[in-house]
Order: C-alpha cells, then structure tokens, then sequence
C-alpha cells in the first residue's frame, strides 16, 4: 500500500491522505478519493473528478501557507502531469518504487467539475481533454504554402532566425572554459552526420546524437549556445550555418493543443516558430499555439518543415551549396509533459522524437544538414524510456565536469568588467565554495558587479552577494524533496570515500544512483567496466560539515572532518603559502576518507581500498586496517624513531594523544625532516599497528624510478617503542606535480607512490579542491594564479602575467623552465621577479 496526500483545488487546508495499493490504476485512486471524502463527493461520480501530480519539476509542492495560497488562485493546469485515469500508479512517473514520497508535501491535486459545491468547482476543459488547434488549414504538403503563412505572421519577413539565443547576454558574456573535451566529440558526431548526409539507407545506429546532461546550472544549454562555435571551429562557413535552439521552458512550455498532435508534429511547429517568428510576431509562443497553429498541424512532418526553412534560406544564398541547421533541443526531458499521443505505448515521447530525428537524418533528403544536440537532466541509460539506450539511434554522452577552480579564474579573467574581482580573497574564496558550478558562479559574479564601486566591493556587500547565491542556488540543491538529511550524509561520503557505484545500484535500498544523478544531485563518472566514481559540488560537504543535528556518532565524526578541512585549509586559502595548505589539505583528508568510510559501514578496509589510484604491489594492496574515528592535530613534537607514544597539541601541549590508538591524523612538527603527515591503523587480521606516514615532494619533471626509491628510502625510521611491537611501517609518498614514469617500476611492499596521473582517482571530488597541490602549471595555469609567481608592483605583475599568457598560446608554445620564464621576463623588459619555488612547467 502506498499513501497518498491529496488536497482539494479550490479548498485551502484541504489535505487529506488516502491508502491505495500501488498496482492499482488513477481510475482506482479516484474510487478511493471519493470514499475517504463521502460528504464532499456525494454528488459526484469518481470519474468525474480530475487529478494532477502535485510536482514542480522533481519537487512535491510543499503542504503549506503557499499552497493554501496556490489552491485559492487559477492555477495552470499545462504546469502539471495529468494523471490519465488507465494510468497505474506504479508508473515511474507517478509513484514507482523509486519515486520518494518525501514528508510534508502533497502528491495529488483533486480538481472537482463545475457545479459540484466543492472547491472553486474550476473549468479544466482547455487543459483536459486536450485544446483543438484554432488557425486556419494549410496545405502542408506545399513548401510554397507553408511559406507564405508563416511569412504572413512575420513583422520582418527578411529575418533569419532572429533570436537565435536562450540564454541571457549576461551569461553569454563569459568565456565557455572546461568544455574541451566536450565540443571535440560534439564536432566528431557532426562530423559524421555530414559524412553520411544525403544518402539514402544509412543504419539509424551509425548516426550518433550527442547528448548533453548533468546537473542543474553545470552549463548544458550554454553548450546548445556554442553550436556555432563548434560548427565554426570544424571549418563550415559561418555564412553556410544557422543555429536554433528548441525550449521546452521559460514561456515555451508545453501547450494544450500539443496533446492532438504526434510529438514528432509539434515539435516540428515549435522548430518553425523559433525560426520564423520568435521575437518577430505579434503573438508570443503560447498565444501563438493557441490561435494561429493551423487546425491540420497535426500532419505536419519533420521532413516539411526542414523543407520550408531549406527553402527560407535558398533565398539570399542562390544556388545548391551545402547548409547546415543545428538544432539545439534543451530540457529533453520535459518533452514528457508535452502527453502527446504515443505511437507505441512502450515507448516514451522522448525516444519517439530522437527517433523521428535520426530516421530524418538517414534519408535522402536536400542539400540542408541537420545537426541535432540534445541537453537536459535524464542521464538514465538503464531504463526501457531512456534516451540514451536505444536499439533504434545511439547517442554520444558529452563529458561534463564540475569546473576547477582554475578554470573558474579563467572564465572570470575572460571579462575585463569582473577580472579586477579576483584581486579580493575573500571573493576567491567564495568562488571556491562554490563548487566549479557555472551558473552559481555567474549569478555571483552578476551580484558582485551590482555593488561594484572604484573597482572594489566592500568585504560586507561581498558576504551579502555570497549568502544570496546561497539562499537562492545552492539552498535549492541542498534541499531536495528527493532525499532527507541521511542520505545526503551518505551521498557525501560516497563521494570522498573512494567507492565506486553502479548507475542501477541503491544508495539506501531504495533510491537507484541514476534518479539522484539524474535529480541534479550528483555526478556519475565512468570509472572502469560498469561503475562510476561519485562527485558532488563543494558546498554538499561543506554544508554537511556545519551540520550539528546529525543522527549517528558515525555522521557526527564525519562532519566534523568536512568542518575542520573548512577551518583548517578553506579558510586560509590565498592567506599561507600553498605548501602549507597542501600538507593539511592532507591530512584532513585522510581523517575524511576514512570517516567516510565509517559513514558507509565500512569498519575495516584493504589498502587497495583506502588508497585507490595509488601505486602499490598486489601485497600491499590487500593488506586490510581497522577504520577508527579520526581527527586531525598538528602536533608539536617532530616524527622520527624517539617519537612518543602520547603527542602533545602543537596549541596546546598540556592535551596529549595516543596517536597509535586514538584515531589522530597527525602533521609533522617543526624539524620533523622527510614526513609530513603520519597516523597509525591496527591490522584487521593480527591487530598489530600499522603505522602510515607520507611525505609530499616536489619532483619536476618526469616521475622517475630513481626518485621514488630516493624518497622512500628516507622514510624507513620509525618510532622505537612501535619497532619493540613489531608495527608495521607503510611508506607513501606524494608527488602532484609532475606525470610520472613508474609504468615499470616495482613498488616495494609496504610503500605507495602517487603522481598527478593518479590524483583524481584518489582524491575523489577533493580532487577539485585546489589545496590538492600547491603548483601551478606556468603553461596552463590562470593569469590569477600565475600572478601569485611574480613579484613587483600590482600594474607590473598584471602585465607580465598578460605576457605569458600570449606567449604561451604562440605557435613556438610556452616554456621548458625557470630560466625559460626569465629570460622571457628579460627580452620583453617586463619589471617583474620570478618567484618558482610552486612553480611547475607540465601542461
């Protein structure tokens, strides 16, 4: 049985809960509906009443003041899912197994008919059944005829897709960074399609679309907005090339009258009014769909309308030269809503419509190319409805990372109007936290230049603008319906802890890990085989870490290493010197690692597992320690073979620790030579202490064997009174500047080895973090980041900066090394120092 909360359109206050047994269908809940509500009801027949799926987006409306406020006004019906009385209620988009039902919320609203004594008695009519088109009949089948109505509605009968933009010229303005890898398999797919255009027969499968997806705000309709810059880049004449992109939100929601038509249909028609009369016709798009949409637009093909918009270009360019259209579809996943009648009840809408696509792509057809892209948030490749599992068409996965911080600075640099902003480092501290996100980081940045005076905001404007992002952006992430506090607990562990998942696993036995990726709540990126690493923006741990109100001793531990990695390193980033915040970027996770483990039940773990990406022998690897609570301390007594069993607080040395027991993550103190961090875990098998110390080196270079065994060689000492116990000593040692060459090398027992190839995998989403290493990259890093290598006068630093950056974008590349970088300072008599003691020269 499944129970439901249902409230009465019309009626503030009305909610009321119903039980019903999830195999049974809408027609059944109406039945139940009635007979909880026999007095209201009595004069109404159950299938007289209508129901809609009480859901904005992915949200359940919240059972509070503002829905008592929503059921007393006229509410848009075409907002909502119309709940189909054949429907059963185990479907996944109504209340399937991995639907949440969420707490004080409401799942169904009840509309009456008119007359009934309840409620506001609303007239649904226009929205269920479905609106009939009311425009006048066009010969569909003519190019000519369907021409001249659309012209007919033109205010410029000469434009040419004249709002070619979705979004605003505010986030157009930034330059699109991070997306490299993206735009190249973008360009490959379109490649293809040109390659196989034109002829006749080609295998729907060899057609690929590229799909574009991930969480919300992570840039997916800017890269519809890059269509013709990656059409661009592939060599087309820009005079060759039109792009327009297809909405399904923002005023191009779905439409009543949509639902008389095949979707293949009205998505032809909403294509023709983006091309011919958005911003160019008296009536806006709903208006338009309403009283101009022809009342055959229902036989109207892909085919006729990529004719006529074929023929609207022919006319300036004369001649058969080869064009191109790119066709941006954004929100696919809201095509759904559209309830279009299906052609295949198995199927879904969405999959109707790629394919009615890619059969179009491989026709015989005219001398215009299409090139489709698809963005939206259903990444669900398992699911018989998914997009991207079909054995009908085949889609490209674009890759779409959380941004670097980096590249974040580089995206701010792009724009004169907000570059001076990254001289504040409190405002780069903010751009941090807020999680490589683009759009968060944009609407930052839009608020920040709203109090933008002499080139500088006030430390109280720039606080403000941060908590209002916050409360707008990130707040709205953070606080799913989807999931409670637990399970963002347990997400966020997930996501530190080093654990690979499975798309079609359970985060909690009940939610699948492809509904929270494809609720914008996390990343899944493909590791090996069929499972992926798990990564989620900054601020999920950062708001777990100063969560007090935390249910097990497990949780509140690791909130409490979250908390101390954002007192210990976040609020001191662009303050100490980045060597220092690396070595407690360390060790703080460490203690987050392995309470995260804790987190997920995990009460021992291999090496293999606490370490994963690290280098290590297949010995060492299986070598399995007992997780204990763990915490960070800076001690003050120095690692080495006279090293105490009780430390002292670097703070407070009255405090003592058993470092070998108590779960302490210690950091070197002063003149503790050749280790930088040291903690100590018992052996699950003898129980014996197993003591791990790393060292963090800075090797320029390649890697090498020799250097390994250098290093590790000084690390062998161990504290005497372990050594009497028969410890076990296990030495790592870190190097995140530089690619390694230790393909052949035999790692000894006992030790690991970590170079920059291996990081992320390490690291996890603290991979993003830039405390992960103090270098910078002089040929790749931002000019911000370069600008912390020089010295001299803030004019003089900015413009050396401006320099390397241009040289290292000229055909002859960028530099070998330090004296590469001075002799360059030398020749262009730039009045700057070279400071390379964090400065590293691999791309």
């Amino acid at each position: 049985m499944v129970k439901l909360f249902c409230c009465i359109v019309g009626v503030a206050g009305s909610a009321f809960s119903v039980e019903v047994n999830e195999g049974k269908t809408v027609d059944d809940l109406k039945e139940a509906i009635k007979a909880k509500k026999t007095n209201d009801f009595k004069e109404v027949d159950a299938d007289k009443l209508q129901l809609f799926l009480a859901k904005k987006g992915d949200a359940w409306l919240r059972d509070n003041e503002d829905l008592d406020t929503l059921l007393q006004s006229e509410i848009a019906f075409s907002s909502y899912l119309h709940m189909r009385a054949s429907w059963k209620l185990s479907k996944p988009t109504l209340f399937g197994p991995d639907v949440s039902l969420g707490e004080d919320v409401v799942h169904v609203l009840v509309v009456v008919p008119v007359g009934a004594g309840v409620g506001v008695g609303q007239d649904v009519s226009m929205d269920v059944p479905a609106a009939v088109p009311m425009g006048p009949n066009v010969n569909l089948s003519s190019c000519e005829d369907l021409l001249a109505f659309l012209e007919n509605d033109m205010i410029n009968k000469e434009a040419i897709v004249s709002h070619p933009h979705i979004l605003e010229s505010d986030s157009l303005q930034f330059q699109l960074v991070g997306r490299e890898k993206a735009l190249m398999k973008t360009a490959k797919c379109f490649l293809n399609i040109i390659a196989r255009s034109g002829t006749a027969g080609t295998d729907r499968t060899k057609q690929v679309v590229p799909v574009c997806s991930g969480i919300s705000g992570l840039g997916k309709t800017r890269m519809l907005e890059e269509g013709g810059t990656i059409l661009h880049a592939m060599g087309l004449d820009p005079d060759h090339v039109v792009r327009v992109i297809v909405p399904y939100y923002n005023g191009f929601s779905p439409q009543p009258v949509e639902e008389t038509m095949p979707i293949a249909a009205s998505f032809s028609w909403r294509l023709l009014y983006r091309f011919f009369l958005d911003k160019n016709c008296a009536l806006a798009f709903d208006k338009w769909f309403k009283l101009r949409l022809p009342r055959n637009g229902g036989r109207l093909t892909l085919s006729d309308a990529i004719e006529v918009i074929d023929c609207k270009l022919r006319r300036p360019v004369h001649g058969k030269e080869k064009l191109y259209l790119f066709v941006g579809v954004d929100e696919y996943q809201k095509i759904e809503r559209v309830k279009a009648p299906r052609s295949d009840p198995d199927s879904s809408l969405l999959r109707e419509l790629v394919q009615a696509i890619v059969v179009y792509l491989c026709t015989k057809s005219s001398n215009l190319v299409v090139l489709p892209m698809f963005a939206g948030t259903d990444l669900d490749v398992i699911a018989s409805d998914s997009i991207a599992n079909s054995s009908f068409y085949v889609t490209e996965r674009l890759p779409m990372t959380l941004l670097t911080l980096d590249q974040v600075f580089t995206f701010v640099e792009s724009n004169a109007d907000f570059a001076m902003l990254l001289r504040q480092s409190q405002i780069r501290r903010h751009l941090f936290m807020l999680g490589g996100v683009p759009r968060w980081v944009v609407e930052y940045l839009l608020e920040l230049r709203s109090c933008l005076q002499g080139g500088v905001v006030s430390l109280e404007n720039i606080n403000n603008c941060y908590d209002d992002v916050w409360t707008n952006f990130v707040d709205y992430y953070l606080r799913s319906p989807l999931v409670d506090l637990q399970t963002l607990v347990r997400l966020a562990a997930f996501a530190v802890s080093g654990v690979t998942v499975s798309p079609i696993s359970t985060i909690d036995g009940r939610l699948k890990w492809s509904r929270l990726r494809d609720s914008s709540l996390c990343l899944l990126s493909p590791r090996k085989s069929s499972t992926c690493d798990v990564r989620v923006p900054y601020p999920l741990l950062a708001n777990i870490g100063s969560t007090k109100s935390l249910a097990t001793r497990a949780e509140r531990d690791f909130a409490t290493a979250l908390n101390d990695m954002s007192e210990m390193v976040d609020s001191t980033m662009f303050a100490l010197q980045p060597w220092q915040s690396w070595e407690m970027f360390g060790a703080c996770f460490y203690a987050v690692r392995i309470n995260a483990l804790l987190v997920l039940g995990h009460s021992t773990a291999t090496l293999g597992d606490l370490l994963p990406g690290a280098r290590m022998s297949e010995e060492t690897r299986h070598i399995s320690v007992k997780l204990v609570p763990s915490r960070v301390v800076r001690c003050a007594e120095a690692f080495g073979s006279l090293t105490p069993q009780l430390i002292s607080n670097k703070f407070n040395q009255q405090e003592k620790y058993d470092w070998t027991s108590s779960g302490c993550i210690a950091v070197n103190g002063d003149g503790g030579a050749g280790v930088d961090i040291f903690f100590a875990l018992n052996d699950a098998v003898t129980d014996n202490v197993v003591v791990f110390v790393d060292q963090r080196k800075r090797q320029f270079g390649k890697f090498q064997p020799c250097h390994a065994k250098e290093y590790l060689g000084k690390l062998s000492v161990c504290p005497d009174f372990l050594v009497a116990r028969g410890a076990r000593l296990v030495r790592g040692v870190l190097n995140c500047v530089s690619l390694s060459n230790l393909a052949t090398y035999d790692v000894p027992h006992d030790c690991f080895l970590l170079s920059r190839n291996e990081s992320e995998q390490f690291h996890g989403t603290l991979a993003y973090h830039p405390a992960c290493t103090p270098f910078i990259s002089v040929n790749s890093a931002c000019k911000t980041a370069l600008k912390s290598l020089l010295r001299g006068t803030m004019k003089a630093v900015d413009e050396a900066a401006e320099a390397i950056v241009k040289k290292r974008n000229e055909p002859s590349g960028g530099f070998r090394n330090s004296e590469d970088v001075r002799s360059f300072i030398k020749f262009k008599r730039l009045k700057v120092d070279f400071d390379n003691e964090y400065a590293a020269f691999s791309s």
